[in-house]
């Protein structure tokens, strides 16, 4: 047999539109998070709420009153509604406060009959101009609830609102349809190629590749057999990693087996790799590097700095101002020095929104200067902001989305910091009885404007009998949302020491929870798929993005050809041009 040479070619698709959009279900993080001169539409026309646009321009007004959470003066009761147990919610609408202070959070609450408020989201508002509030619910029992927003403002003011349910087939057949389309991310309408650098569109995870195959001559191939093999994953879906890979054969087996990208739970912090104070040691850390460079694992650095005075060497929380900043200068410049060019990415500063410790000790630029040196020690690494509690409990205020999104704008417009490639990291320590997907998806949404890589980086789900069915939720949500670009999961076998998220028994065996991350490697990747070329020697299939090797032969001829080529994202249409030397 004889290898023909055979090309890739991009090709440029001619691409119509409906003022709908190809697909609009509720990944709307087009929708701007600024302050507009005037509200726009409700989403979904209003929903169960239809409270969209009224003619007379007018809007409804809160009056000064105490909310039952002690948080907030102000609460505005919008509607009563029935929910439906099982079901999902989203919630939108268009809010302005006035009589005040500038600027001031509102946020949804819905009250059931018991007096229980579950919180579904929050923004930043302003006087004299228009805020997106975005939220949802999953309900969780069949009742009526009032739907509440409250803040700290003197009187709130609100317009379109929107209220959508959704069944949980529904929600989840629009995730597995979304992975399959292309989605439209603005609301632009726009016809054919002479526009389309202005279209903003993600094919989430799949690409339609074509592959053309002919003879020599230029003829037709009619019948050819074309076989596909996907090689490596597009989609970053790996494990944190722990110091016993180092010595547990079994662990290591089971660790590369299914797993292409990872962070270290705890080997590359501060107190792990400098335990006294001018001695460090990366031995461990060091090891477990050469582990996942040994077996093609990408790493993601976690991390140089932890914001908590708790989880600081126990020598450095006590330094004073500048000792300590001499000290975690040596501190970054060491460990992102001995890791440039090994790593996929860097946890900066961990989890600056819940604490400070840096900042009380060197001002409230901490977090800016410590980003600003290591982008200028290392300017092609990919920095992380990482918090908890973004997208997985609605109730704790300080980290939501918005605030993440104020934090992490104030890290980039620090002198200096122009250039530097930021990424937004979400921890996912899920621990509420059933996970609000609804609420999940809104902060999505919200962090999905600033158009920077999201990640959730540390998803693990507390224990309990729906323990699995939760964790798939929560990684089929996160994994079909066009802004994700990955997702690393903290679990693994109990004799790793993962006892929160057992993913395998000491056998190695896969727990409830470990099937269902197995399931989902599977389903989430193209594995081997066989294809016919038909008369014009065309055939067409849906691929999901990674690396793949094509093997094409002919039953008619003793000749055959083979290509690797990639699928990404980032190409509109790819067409594979094979050609037989025969």
């Amino acid at each position: 047999m004889k290898i023909a040479e055979a090309s890739v070619l991009l090709a440029t698709c001619i691409l119509l539109f409906s003022g709908h959009g190809v697909f609009s279900f509720s990944y709307d993080y087009s929708a701007t998070m600024e302050c507009l001169a005037a509200p726009k539409r409700a989403q979904y026309g209003g929903g169960m709420i239809g409270f969209n646009q009224r003619t007379n321009g007018s809007t409804l007004s809160s009056e000064l009153g105490v909310s039952n959470d002690g948080l907030h003066n102000t609460t505005l009761s919008l509607k009563t509604v029935k929910l439906e147990k099982g079901n999902l919610y989203t919630f939108s609408a268009w809010v302005q406060i006035s009589n005040g202070s500038e600027s001031e959070t509102v946020a949804v609450a819905f009250k059931a009959s018991n007096g229980e408020l579950v919180h579904g989201g929050e923004t930043m508002a302003k006087q004299g101009c228009w805020s997106l509030l975005k939220g949802g619910i999953g309900a969780e029992f069949t009742g009526v609830v009032e739907i509440l927003l409250m803040s700290k403002a003197m009187e709130i003011r609100v317009d379109n609102v929107s209220l959508q349910p959704f069944t949980a087939k529904e929600w989840r057949s629009h995730q597995d349809k979304s992975i399959d389309k292309v989605i439209r991310i603005n609301r632009v309408v726009f016809i054919a190629v002479v526009y389309l650098s202005l279209v903003n569109l993600i094919q989430v995870r799949k690409k339609k590749v074509s592959f053309k195959v002919t003879y020599a001559n230029g003829t037709a191939a009619d019948g050819a057999l074309i076989l596909i093999l996907q090689t490596k994953s597009g989609f970053p879906f790996g494990c944190g990693m722990n110091h016993y890979i180092v010595t547990d054969e079994a662990y290591r087996q089971w660790f590369a087996s299914r797993f292409k990208v990872t962070s270290f739970t705890n080997e590359m912090k501060w107190y792990s790799t400098e335990k006294t104070r001018g001695v460090e040691n990366y031995t461990v850390a060091d090891a477990m590097v050469n582990f996942a460079e040994q077996n093609g694992i990408s790493i993601r650095g976690h991390n140089v700095f932890w914001d908590n005075r708790v989880m600081q060497p126990k020598w450095v929380k006590e330094l004073p101002p500048a000792e300590l900043m001499k000290a975690a200068t040596r501190r970054l410049n060491s460990v992102v020095s001995r890791y440039a060019g090994r790593l996929i990415g860097w946890d900066v500063m961990n989890e600056n929104l819940h604490f400070r410790f840096f900042e009380d000790k060197l001002g409230e630029n901490a977090s800016s200067m410590f980003y600003s040196m290591a982008y200028h020690l290392d300017p092609s690494m990919t920095l992380f902001m990482n918090e908890y509690n973004t997208i997985e409990n609605s109730k704790d205020h300080t980290a939501t989305a918005c605030k993440y999104k104020e934090e992490l704008e104030k890290i980039l417009s620090f002198p200096g910091n122009a250039g530097l490639k930021a990424a937004i990291g979400l921890e996912g320590h899920f621990r509420d009885p059933k996970p609000n997907i609804a609420f999940m998806r809104s902060a999505l949404d919200i962090l999905g404007t600033m158009g920077l890589p999201i990640w959730l980086t540390e998803v693990d789900v507390g224990g309990g009998p729906d323990q699995a069915h939760n964790l798939e939720d929560i990684l089929r949500e996160g994994y079909s949302h066009p802004a994700v670009e990955g997702i690393i999961i903290f679990g693994g076998p109990i004799a790793a020491g993962f006892k929160c998220m057992t993913l395998a028994n000491y056998d190695f065996e896969p727990t409830p929870v470990g099937e269902v991350v197995d399931k989902l490697i599977n389903e989430w990747k193209s594995g081997r798929r066989q294809v016919r070329t038909d008369s014009r020697g065309m055939s067409e299939i849906l691929l999901f993005h990674g690396d793949y090797r094509v093997k094409v032969s002919h039953p008619l001829i003793n000749s055959s050809m083979s290509i690797n080529f990639k699928v990404t994202k980032e190409t509109e249409n790819i067409t594979v041009l094979l050609q037989f030397d025969a």
